[in-house]
């Protein structure tokens, strides 16, 4: 993206005929689902359009991507939710929850930080998915049971429930599960039928005619007057209380639209950049007037390519026709069974525990499938607010992991070539070719954490053939060495030379790894003219150097 970045970029290959059919067709399955997901945030469902108004009129205007929808999302929805529970909380907290995501969005666009959205791996990523849908579904039951709504975790929420069987109602819970079904066979049959809005208006119907007073059927909350907009309280108190859950928002964000555009083909770091910056307005947009965080939506993008879009218009204009909707059918809006809303929730959270595929994932990698069910219990086994950091910071952690694991293996000479590689101990070939020479490759970077491991391996292998007079650090696999690893290495350079054996480093490849050895005096202590490019290079230095030893010929 260029520093002043044109307005309006997309409508360059704008087709307003197309673009309009793409319209009408977001238009059909964002209104359900944008009622039915600020229901999921805990906030009047007119809410919904609203801040899916204002983000598809910023993105209208910054984003290159002429299908990227954004606005409510399931996905965030709950975190939303549990923010407004929260002991403590205080109006306008959803508001400044979205502009502290909207800071964080532009500083990553700003500052070039777009390869932090791929510290959420997979199985993590996963398990995050499938715990939503679980806090999805368990949170809407009492609704569709006819009980009161309970905040908490998908166990505390089963307790109350369970706790108050003598007062379930099934005809809320037949509605929902009608809403969810049409709605799942719409969606099977056919992505643009607006299976979803159809079913809402049906159970309109229904509960008008059986039950006109809300009493079998309780309404949504009030459109009309306040639609829940309310301004952040910019202190620096709540923004402290608000940041682990913001950090949260803030990676399912990254992750959410990193995946988006993958699917469309959009892999360069320029589309990440825009597209992030562009969420990042759009979350400040939505703050500014009092409303919740938004995301980017893989099915509403998809179904915009497969529609046709040529360019945002399509948004914008589904964005005016949720915006009508509120001005003269608040009146519709406010007869919603929220039963009807919570069938709309269902559907949205079996379409996420299916994208999940956590069964492939533990058939694929079994280890990074329990990594994705440690994630899962995190997420379901306490509060979204508190396990989704703690499940990103199971992220991070795995994402460190390489960094502090290590492994040293010998090296043998490729016959006839200068290649050194390893092979499996006992194949044909795995005996040193020069009894005196003993070729060793370090395979990670050395640290604090790790080079204690490094060296005690280094010394095991030594110790388990035949004394080299000489060994050789192969270090291609070595991206950066901290002080306590160069020291460490350092002092057993000096011990083997006390032993008779001298030492020699090859092939650190990593322009990082070399200026850390050279600060750190790591080179002064091996001698520069013991660092070598190649193996063979080493090897055959050190004959020059020694030829009353009787080696075969190097390769």
């Amino acid at each position: 993206m260029t520093p002043n970045p044109p307005l309006f970029p997309s409508l360059r290959d704008a087709h307003p005929r197309r673009d309009l059919v793409a319209g009408v067709t977001l238009m059909a399955i964002a209104i359900p689902e944008q009622l039915a997901t600020a229901q999921l945030a805990g906030v009047p469902a007119a809410q919904g359009l609203i801040v899916f108004a204002v983000a598809a009129l910023v993105m209208l205007v910054v984003t290159r991507d002429r299908a990227l929808s954004v606005g409510a999302d399931s996905t965030i929805a709950p975190l939303i939710a549990a923010t407004l529970a929260a002991s403590g909380a205080v109006p306008g907290d959803a508001a400044l929850l979205a502009g502290m995501v909207g800071l964080g969005m532009l500083a990553i666009y700003a500052l070039r930080l777009e390869w932090v959205a791929e510290l959420l791996s997979k199985a993590v990523a996963a398990g995050m998915l499938a715990g939503i849908a679980v806090h999805i579904l368990v949170g809407r039951l009492p609704t569709a049971l006819g009980l009161p709504a309970h905040a908490g975790s998908p166990t505390q929420t089963l307790r109350l429930v369970l706790g108050d069987l003598s007062e379930i109602r099934f005809a809320p819970l037949a509605m929902a599960l009608g809403v969810a079904g049409l709605a799942m066979l719409g969606a099977r049959a056919n992505k643009r039928f607006p299976a979803a809005l159809l079913a809402l208006i049906g159970a309109v119907g229904v509960a008008a005619v059986m039950d006109p007073q809300g009493a079998l059927f309780p309404r949504v909350q009030a459109a009309s007057g306040s639609v829940g907009l309310a301004f952040p309280d910019l202190s620096a108190e709540r923004a402290v209380t608000l940041l682990p859950t913001a950090l949260s928002v803030l990676f399912l964000c990254l992750s959410q639209t990193t995946i988006v555009l993958q699917t469309g083909g959009q892999t360069e770091p320029a589309a990440r950049r825009n597209a992030f910056g562009a969420i990042g307005l759009a979350n400040l947009a939505v703050a500014a007037i009092g409303g919740f965080g938004v995301n980017s939506s893989p099915p509403r993008t998809q179904l915009l390519r497969e529609a046709g879009a040529r360019s945002q218009l399509a948004g914008g204009f589904a964005a005016l026709v949720g915006l009508a909707l509120i001005w003269t059918g608040a009146g519709l809006i406010e007869r919603l069974p929220a039963a009807a809303l919570a069938g709309i929730l269902v559907f949205i959270a079996l379409h996420l525990l299916g994208a999940a595929r956590l069964r492939d994932l533990m058939r694929r990698s079994p280890s990074e499938g329990l990594i994705a069910l440690a994630t899962f219990a995190l997420v379901i086994g306490l509060p979204l607010n508190s396990g989704l950091p703690l499940a990103i910071l199971l992220s991070l952690v795995y994402a460190s992991l390489p960094l502090f694991q290590s492994d040293v293996v010998e090296l043998r000479n490729v016959p006839g070539t200068s290649i050194w590689w390893h092979r499996p101990e006992g194949a044909p070939g795995t005996a040193r070719d020069w009894p005196e020479v003993l070729v060793l490759g370090l395979t990670s970077p050395v640290n604090f954490a790790n080079v204690a491991s490094i060296v005690a391996r280094i010394r095991e292998r030594i110790a388990e053939g035949p004394a080299p007079r000489l060994v050789v650090l192969e270090c291609a696999g070595v991206l950066a060495v901290d002080l306590s690893g160069a020291d460490r290495l350092g002092d057993l350079v000096e011990d083997l030379r006390g032993k008779g054996i001298s030492v020699a480093m090859a092939r650190l490849e990593s322009a990082h790894a070399q200026r850390d050895l050279d600060r750190s005096g790591f080179l002064e202590r091996l001698g520069r003219d013991n660092f070598f490019q190649s193996v063979s290079e080493a090897v055959t230095a050190w004959r020059a150097r020694h030829p009353e030893i009787d080696t075969a010929a190097a390769k």
